[in-house]
């Protein structure tokens, strides 16, 4: 890139490598290490956009993610997004992510 730059040219637009996704799973965990992913977001295009949305989740979370829904610890992480289960996943630029946490707690806590 900064070769590129130096010689005042263009990167090119296909460089033979698919772009890369992320993506940010919330997590509930049991003590033995069951459990399931109650809130999915993505795509992202940059690694820094979903660990960000990730450290806000577990900021909204802390202090209560052992007590979020009864005998599970609730985390979020960001993981590569996966584009064959597309469908599971809330686009994170269209609302906002702790609204879409609470929504999935309060999903599960009613079940």
């Amino acid at each position: 890139m900064l070769t590129h730059a130096a010689a005042n040219l263009l990167l090119p637009d296909d460089v033979g490598v698919d772009p890369a996704h992320y993506g940010v799973h919330v997590e509930a965990r049991r003590a033995d290490g069951t459990g399931h992913t109650l809130l999915r977001l993505g795509p992202y295009t940059q690694t820094w956009l979903a660990s960000r949305d990730a450290e806000r989740l577990n900021t909204e979370l802390e202090g209560k993610a052992a007590t979020v829904i009864s005998g599970f610890t609730v985390t979020a992480k960001d993981t590569p997004f996966d584009v064959s289960d597309r469908e599971r996943y809330a686009d994170p630029y269209e609302a906002d992510v702790v609204a879409l946490l609470a929504d999935a707690v309060a999903g599960v806590s009613a079940a």
